[in-house]
């Protein structure tokens, strides 16, 4: 296949029709200049990428939760599930929104309770652990606990949805064998003048 990765990937430079206007979009959306390897996955069907990057949208675009807390909540499901590649951006994310030092190194810290976070946020990634280690175990008591910590119902659904939205992709990433950026970064050819 690809660059290691285990299924067939669309390139940027190969894209037509559909799954060009796609990679268009998200190129756009991030303005990095080029489309995430993440989303190449799914390249093949245009109709999985259009769900995946409508998926992505729904997470980050906008809503009551604060978009780093939903970066950390990305990267602390993808630590707890060892997708090294989701972890790193999800970081390289926070890094870019210039979020407070903290968030950052909390996911150097195994134990959610030796975390240097303000109480809400770790509540939120409590939440997050169990959604993604034992989620048939969770109960309304999971949910009063984030209520009391003085989040909405809004923002507990919106920590849900980031968590579960997560949990898929991180499982596409480590099976499709994603493991680092840039792994599908396009060789430019040099032609011989």
């Amino acid at each position: 296949m690809t660059q290691g990765v285990h299924v067939p990937v669309v390139t940027e430079g190969a894209a037509t029709g559909d799954i060009a206007d796609l990679y268009h979009e998200i190129r756009d959306h991030f303005g990095l200049g080029l489309v995430p390897d993440v989303f190449k996955l799914v390249s093949t069907r245009s109709s999985f990428l259009k769900v995946f990057w409508d998926g992505y949208r729904s997470v980050f675009d906008d809503g009551e939760l604060p978009r780093d807390v939903k970066e950390l909540i990305a990267a602390y499901v993808a630590r707890e599930v060892s997708c090294q590649y989701c972890v790193d951006a999800h970081v390289l994310f926070l890094d870019l929104l210039n979020a407070d030092a903290t968030l950052k190194a909390s996911l150097g810290v195994k134990d959610v309770e030796q975390m240097e976070l303000p109480e809400p946020v770790r509540e939120l990634l409590r939440l997050s652990g169990r959604i993604t280690n034992e989620s048939h175990r969770i109960t309304e008591a999971d949910f009063a606990k984030a209520r009391a910590c003085g989040w909405s119902d809004a923002q507990i659904l919106e920590a849900l949805w980031t968590a579960c939205q997560f949990n898929w992709v991180t499982r596409m990433v480590s099976a499709a064998g994603l493991v680092s950026l840039g792994q599908l970064a396009e060789v430019e050819t040099l032609t011989p003048r």
